[in-house]
């Protein structure tokens, strides 16, 4: 690899992580916010651990030419990693769930 490719790829890395280390915050803000609408049983350290997941992803895909902040972008792709883990880890269909909330209304 040649100088030039060696010094733009730490670059990127270097840009990478420091998006990464920037949001940070707004994984947990994210995280206390959804469990005000959530069951008790849902721990804010997994909605944390999936919420950073998503950032990471969030920071290696984020296209600044499509117009969007990159804390705008993110905390889309943050809410919707802890919703997907919710769901993924629920053994009941969502049809059960909305059924439910109607029946108590």
């Amino acid at each position: 690899m040649s100088g030039l490719a060696t010094y733009s790829a730490s670059g990127a890395k270097a840009m990478h992580e420091d998006l990464v280390t920037t949001h940070a915050p707004l994984v947990k803000r994210i995280a206390y916010h959804l469990m005000n609408r959530l069951p008790p049983s849902v721990q804010v350290d997994d909605l944390i651990q999936a919420g950073m997941i998503g950032l990471l992803e969030a920071a290696g895909n984020y296209d600044a030419g499509q117009g969007a902040s990159f804390e705008t972008y993110a905390g889309i792709r943050i809410r919707g990693a802890m919703l997907d883990e919710i769901r993924r880890s629920d053994w009941t269909p969502r049809s059960v769930h909305r059924k439910a909330r109607k029946w108590r209304r």
